[in-house]
């Protein structure tokens, strides 16, 4: 007979009893019984003595005394009564939420992601999930131990293997949100390769037992599904932090995954995004730009907001900003929306966007873009004379984008052309049927030769080739159409390096590719423009020929027509290109400052920007370059929890919604669900131990 908790209390003590209500009824009268026996009278033989001197003692048992008095006063009937109610509160089964056995290990990941900062569940889904660990920690034994890791794009280790609670306490609540995205491989990565330690680590400890770990991963679920990963010896449980998904009618037979994502998607929730946000100059006037984005409703009702574009002084980063234009949105129940701002070119221009609506996610509800802040490319080209490969870079067009300086083969080897190279000075180095002895240090494009290394050692030379496919999803064949119409003499081809991806693909073998190398990309043609004086192919007369020059400087010379043009999101890398000389300093939303170094290609990399907002690098004497992070995250601004079965799903179809780590369906819980401790083995101890004592002082006769 299982009898619960205590009514509707919230008790952390369940009792489990093997007995029925007749054997509990006659253990209720053995209490009674032992304190009957105390009010027996006893038969006592009258006999005469000379005195009663020696007799007190005697003669005052025999006193009438109150119930209270005797019950006061007789300590074996106190022990006695003890005794039976001890054993009698084992036999109830009283089981207390926490853990169990000697060494157990716990592994607690909280998710710090930017969702987690939603306030749907109060006060945040944040301090709900690290609520949700501390019970965890409280129920922790003497000889348990456990890590806790945050993770959102990354996973960090806030502690090892301890068994010190107040510390365990302390990190728990030291957890930070951020505005990154959610990705659970790098914590399980770091959950599976610490879970077993052999040895001490760090300000950890090692179990006295050997236990299986039990990993609880506290997540809204924002995150896809971990593929191709074994979790070992550990035990995952996925405590989902959300309001639960509304109750669903089950899906048809045979149709459960797609039932499941159509389900997902149409669950709704408190919140209303930006997802994009980009500039571009007016073809059409030059003299203007375009700021234009996408807004989406999450909400099943519609939304009625606006959208309030402002514009920051770069002097003063840390002011606000000025309203310049605004624009109202009507967004329908789970729809986009996009809009567009006009704005005249008036230099570099720092800007904001901000939605009025007030929702659970704050953070994708404003979102920043620099504009005006046009960069050309720094292009060299080394080639034996290729009029047409140089007109075509002498268009007005290229001239806007790129800055291009023209050398021989024997100018390449000079000394100040090396120097330029080997610095990093140039974006993008471009082979004309020259072969270099050494890679630059910069993106290459090669026509009619290969890169230099052992991966391009074994070449063949093909006649005639034919094109047969080519990449139109590649950012370098961007509207690039025409290419079946581009003959070819003779050509080389080679098996691409790992890693690499086929841009043209011919009868005979590929015909172009994109190779990574150490940080650059070496974009090869196997086919040259020209031998000699003569035609190697008729490309040049195809306008494909000029869109893609116009695409590689664009691409791999880093040109932008301003700043808007980019896209960094939080927890990236953003590759920054200064005319400083060894150093710049960048300034952080928060007001925080750090010094980058130049990096061996001549850039500066910054791996700080783990905040959305506006960035500011200032170098000496007077360079300044500004940058934007966002969110954009349709799965992060998505705030519908993911891992909860809806109610209603048959259990044939609830694999469907749960979150597979490996090839493993993992059900998600929206509390902990703590390990029961047995307490009936202790209470029986403590019960004999009293039956002990209890015979020791009446075989002492010491009375009260």
């Amino acid at each position: 007979m299982n009898i619960g908790a205590w009514g509707n209390m919230s008790l952390p003590v369940e009792f489990a009893t093997p007995l029925g209500i007749v054997p509990w009824l006659v253990l209720a009268g053995v209490p009674v019984g032992i304190i009957a026996l105390y009010f027996l009278k006893l038969r006592r033989r009258p006999v005469q003595v000379p005195s009663t001197l020696l007799w007190r003692r005697s003669i005052e048992d025999l006193h009438v005394n109150s119930l209270l008095q005797r019950l006061r006063r007789n300590l074996l009937l106190v022990l006695q009564l003890l005794a039976v109610s001890l054993a009698m509160l084992a036999l109830a089964g009283p089981r207390v939420a926490g853990t169990t056995g000697q060494g157990q290990r716990f592994v607690l990941a909280i998710d710090n992601s930017a969702s987690m900062r939603a306030t749907d569940i109060a006060p945040s889904r944040l301090d709900r999930a690290k609520q949700e660990a501390k019970k965890i920690v409280r129920g922790m034994e003497a000889d348990d131990l456990a890590m806790v890791i945050a993770f959102s794009d990354r996973a960090k280790v806030v502690t090892n293997y301890t068994g010190d609670r107040r510390q365990l306490l302390q990190r728990i609540d030291g957890i930070a949100p951020t505005d990154g995205p959610t990705s659970l491989r790098e914590a399980l990565q770091v959950a599976a390769g610490l879970a077993n330690p052999s040895k001490q680590i760090g300000e950890g400890s090692v179990a006295s037992a050997v236990a299986t770990p039990k990993l609880k991963i506290y997540t809204d679920g924002g995150f896809p599904d971990v593929e191709g990963f074994s979790l070992g010896n550990l035990e995952p449980e996925v405590i989902v932090i959300g309001p639960p998904p509304p109750p669903q009618a089950p899906a048809p037979a045979g149709d459960n995954a797609k039932s499941a994502t159509d389900a997902k998607a149409k669950v709704p929730s408190d919140n209303v995004a930006i997802l994009a946000l980009q500039s571009r100059r007016d073809d059409e006037r030059p003299d203007t730009y375009q700021v234009f984005g996408r807004v989406h409703n999450y909400r099943a009702e519609e939304v009625d907001t606006e959208a309030r574009l402002d514009r920051h002084d770069p002097a003063s980063p840390r002011g606000g900003g000025r309203l310049i234009d605004a624009i109202a949105l009507k967004l329908a129940p789970q729809s986009d929306q996009t809009f567009k701002f006009d704005l005249p070119d008036t230099g570099m221009s720092e800007l904001e966007l901000r939605l009025t609506v007030a929702d659970a996610l704050p953070l994708d509800n404003h979102a920043s873009l620099v504009v005006g802040d046009p960069r050309k490319a720094q292009v060299l080209v080394v080639t034996k004379g290729d009029r047409y490969l140089e007109d075509t870079l002498k268009t007005p067009t290229a001239v806007e984008r790129a800055d291009v300086t023209v050398v021989s083969p024997e100018g390449a080897k000079s000394q100040g052309v090396v120097r330029d190279i080997e610095s990093g000075r140039y974006d993008l180095v471009i082979y004309d049927g020259v072969r270099p002895e050494a890679p630059p240090e910069a993106n290459a494009l090669y026509f009619g030769v290969l890169p230099p290394g052992p991966a391009y050692a074994k070449p063949k030379t093909i006649e005639q080739p034919v094109i047969l496919d080519w990449d139109v999803a590649h950012p370098l064949l961007q509207f690039v159409r025409d290419l079946p119409t581009v003959a070819i003499l003779k050509a080389t081809t080679v098996d691409p390096p790992p890693g690499s991806s086929v841009l043209i693909e011919g009868d005979k073998g590929p015909l172009a590719f994109v190779a990574p190398r150490e940080g650059f990309s070496d974009t090869v043609v196997g086919f040259a423009l020209m031998e000699g004086d003569k035609f190697n192919t008729n490309w040049y007369r195809n306008i494909s020929f000029p869109l893609f020059l116009l695409n590689s400087i664009q691409v791999l010379g880093n040109a932008r027509e301003s700043a808007g043009d980019e896209v960094h999101r939080p927890g990236q890398p953003v590759i920054l290109r200064a005319e400083a000389k060894d150093t710049i300093t960048v300034t952080a939303p928060d007001g925080k400052t750090r010094v980058l170094r130049r990096t061996p290609q001549g850039t500066f990399v910054d791996n700080g920007t783990d905040a959305v907002g506006l960035y500011h690098a200032r170098w000496d004497p007077d360079g300044r370059l500004a940058f934007a992070v966002n969110l954009f995250d349709a799965r992060e601004s998505d705030l519908a929890p993911r891992g909860l079965v809806p109610e209603g799903v048959p259990e044939s179809q609830a694999d469907a919604y749960k979150i597979k780590i490996g090839y493993n369906p993992v059900a998600g819980s929206r509390h902990t669900r703590p390990v029961r401790q047995e307490w009936w083995w202790r209470l029986t101890l403590v019960a004999l131990v009293v039956v002990l004592i209890e015979w020791y002082i009446y075989n002492k006769r010491v009375y009260i």
